[in-house]
């Protein structure tokens, strides 16, 4: 096993100390996790079925919290695409970083700035299609939405020690 596949995704994130941390942001806005990121260890190009799997469990799990009505299956489908493409160019940095020769401080710091304006990106991307689907819902879903996320932000709140 070659890259990132012989060492974790924090072993190739050392030196960039916020890396884990922020890729534990990415459980809200593009289905990741740190810890799925974590696990993973990518040592391909294409996104690692486990990978595949984290996301695909949260988008089913979204789906399920946000209870998606049948008229409501092609605007989530819009945002679930925009998830999964998400953690595809996520994936790929890691890939990347996985098969750097450079370890100096100055290069982990341009990778991170990289990680950092992808995550932005990613969010960004989100926007419009969560928009979207979020208009269509019932002020029930609306409720349990909003919930989701909120809770969301406490956990990562709670893991940050704030």
């Amino acid at each position: 096993m070659t890259g990132i596949g012989r060492r974790s995704v924090k072993a190739v994130a050392s030196g960039a100390a916020g890396a884990l941390l922020f890729t534990a942001a990415l459980v809200s806005p593009t289905g990741l996790s740190g810890s799925a990121l974590a696990q993973t260890a990518p040592a391909a190009s294409a996104m690692p079925e486990a990978l595949t799997d984290s996301v695909e469990i949260r988008i089913a799990e979204l789906h399920q919290t946000f209870r998606i009505m049948p008229s409501q299956e092609a605007l989530f489908r819009a945002y679930a695409d925009i998830m999964r493409s998400n953690a595809q160019a996520i994936n790929a940095l890691f890939v990347q970083r996985a098969q750097a020769t450079d370890f100096t401080a100055p290069a982990r710091l341009r990778w991170y700035a990289q990680l950092t304006a992808t995550h932005a990106e990613a969010v960004n991307k989100l926007i419009a299609p969560f928009d979207a689907l979020y208009q269509s819902l019932s002020p029930a879903q609306q409720q349990a939405a909003d919930r989701h996320f909120e809770q969301l932000q406490q956990r990562r709140m709670a893991q940050h020690g704030r």
